[in-house]
């Protein structure tokens, strides 16, 4: 189903939307045909408070539900900027690498980068999966460990680039880790049957006018459709148009290109 999330966002939304109020509306039409309206007006009270316990029972759920994917999202969108920035603090610290290793670090770094936005990014948006190691970042790390210091403030300056090397790489599994994040099958289970035991207690309201109970049914499948389309959309972060940018990458690169034009 993750394909679906190739669409165009509204189109997605919209479809999603009006394919749960076409199919609760649609129950409602054929439900009235088969339950007379008058059998329904002497339940309401009944009905009334068993339909406000199982909402607010199912709010909770599509509320915690809401809050995990929007954490997932945002580690996602925190573990991007984090790994960025360390790209641009490893290239702002090459000027104090040995000049015979200098260009060949900075390659290895700014290489990475495009790879992660041209090659990495693309295909996670499209759902496929990436690795955590990857070449690039394999000859960034043989850059570095070429490096031969010398004096005490080249040192001291490559202590830390391997400490921020290393937070490059953690950053990446992060960023890959939560390209994989995912809402349990189970939770979609509950999600899907709480849903629609939801707005099996909307047709149990008793009124003689179906235009009203049709569009209190349909309002409510609407935010229901809705919040849906939203879970499924923020629970894979880095697939389709509600994806983490890859802006914070391109900002290194034209941060760099900037203080370091080209003959």
């Amino acid at each position: 189903m993750i394909w679906l999330l190739q669409m165009p966002a509204p189109l997605l939304g919209f479809l999603a939307v009006g394919l749960v109020v076409g199919l609760s509306v649609g129950g409602l039409l054929i439900f009235r045909k088969l339950v007379s309206h008058t059998r329904l007006e002497n339940s309401n009270v009944v009905s009334g408070q068993v339909f406000q316990l199982a909402g607010v029972l199912y709010a909770v759920l599509v509320a915690f539900v809401v809050v995990v994917v929007w954490e997932q999202f945002g580690d996602a969108e925190d573990a991007t900027q984090a790994e960025a920035s360390a790209i641009a603090e490893l290239l702002r610290d090459s000027t104090a690498i040995p000049a015979v290793s200098r260009d060949v670090v900075r390659q290895s770094l700014i290489a990475y980068t495009r790879d992660v936005i041209d090659d990495e990014l693309p295909r996670m948006r499209r759902g496929e999966t990436v690795e955590e190691e990857s070449g690039p970042m394999s000859e960034v790390w043989s850059a570095y460990l070429s490096v031969q210091p010398q004096s005490r403030n080249e040192i001291a300056f490559f202590d830390h680039d391997i400490v921020k090397l290393n937070d490059l790489s953690a950053n990446r599994k992060m960023r890959v880790s939560a390209g994989d994040a995912a809402v349990p099958g189970e939770l979609w289970v509950l999600l899907i049957g709480g849903g629609m035991v939801v707005m099996a207690f909307t047709f149990l309201f008793g009124t003689r006018d179906v235009v009203l109970h049709a569009c209190a049914v349909g309002l409510t499948a609407g935010l229901m459709g809705f919040v849906i389309y939203l879970i499924f959309a923020l629970e894979h972060p880095f697939v389709g148009a509600l994806s983490v940018s890859p802006s914070p990458y391109v900002n290194v690169l034209q941060t760099w290109a900037h203080q370091h034009p080209t003959p």
